[in-house]
């Protein structure tokens, strides 16, 4: 009966040896794999809008590039729509943002600006829903 165990033992160092005892490396880090639900960035593009200020007789240019935040299974149906609406995305985005003041664009965190940018995107595409804006640069000039 002993000397079948060690013939186990044997055997099993043996198939580890040669390979046939390891974990396949699918297996060996699955906590750390990407996840369905993890954020992903969509890339909204770049804008450059100009926004009259009437009370100083200026003008504001705004420059920024900007994309949305939402989980990674759902990048494949935002592109879907994102691709039947993208002017009217860009258009709803334009739109909220001429209405700024100045003082909405000096907010550290552009609060507003990435409320109007979620509220463009979210009045043309509906489902699903993003969970952030980003911005990869910003920056405006008052003439």
């Amino acid at each position: 009966m002993i000397r079948s165990g060690i013939h186990i033992v044997a055997i099993c160092w043996l198939l580890t040896a040669l390979g046939c005892g390891e974990v396949p490396m699918q297996f060996r880090d699955v906590e750390n794999l990407p996840k369905p639900t993890d954020p992903a960035e969509f890339d909204l593009g770049s804008f450059d809008i100009t926004i009259p200020q009437d009370n100083t007789n200026s003008t504001i240019m705004l420059d920024f590039h900007a994309y949305v935040i939402l989980p990674k299974y759902q990048i494949e149906p935002f592109q879907a729509e994102f691709d039947l609406k993208q002017h009217r995305v860009r258009n709803g985005i334009i739109l909220n943002i001429r209405e700024f003041s100045r003082s909405q664009l000096n907010e550290p965190e552009l609060e507003s600006v990435r409320n109007a940018i979620a509220k463009g995107v979210s009045d043309a595409i509906a489902e699903p829903k993003i969970n952030a804006v980003g911005f990869y640069h910003f920056r405006f000039l008052e003439e």
